[in-house]
């Protein structure tokens, strides 16, 4: 059980670096002491229900990335959305350019431009 705390400490600890905040800000932003994120954040307390919606409110994450690990499919997924939360319908469409031109080099073998060799100057 308390390998479960220090990983849930971890992650919140990681994410908040990951944004560049202090435990006094996240403490802030979470409504709550920086004293008990610390112990938190070393897996000595588990953050109550309510702690853990407003952690992830104030590292703008859904409370389920609290508890996935780093690296998973649903991270990316989750930065991508909030990327797009606030965005206007051109940075939609520009944004989905982007990844078609994105996917489109994967299937080309990770080429950024197509073989131009045989045209001249």
């Amino acid at each position: 059980m308390q390998d479960r705390r220090r990983q849930l400490g971890s992650r919140i600890r990681q994410l908040r670096l990951e944004r560049h905040f202090t435990q006094s800000r996240l403490a802030e932003l979470a409504e709550t002491d920086q004293a008990h994120l610390a112990r938190v954040e070393r897996g000595e307390r588990w953050p109550s229900v309510p702690l853990l919606f407003r952690l992830a409110d104030g590292l703008e994450v859904d409370v389920a990335r609290l508890f996935r690990r780093e690296g998973d499919v649903e991270d990316l997924r989750a930065d991508v959305l909030l990327a797009l939360r606030d965005t206007n319908a051109e940075q939609q469409a520009l944004a989905s350019e982007m990844l078609r031109i994105l996917r489109s080099s994967w299937r080309l073998g990770h080429s950024s431009a197509p073989d131009d060799e045989d045209e001249g100057p």
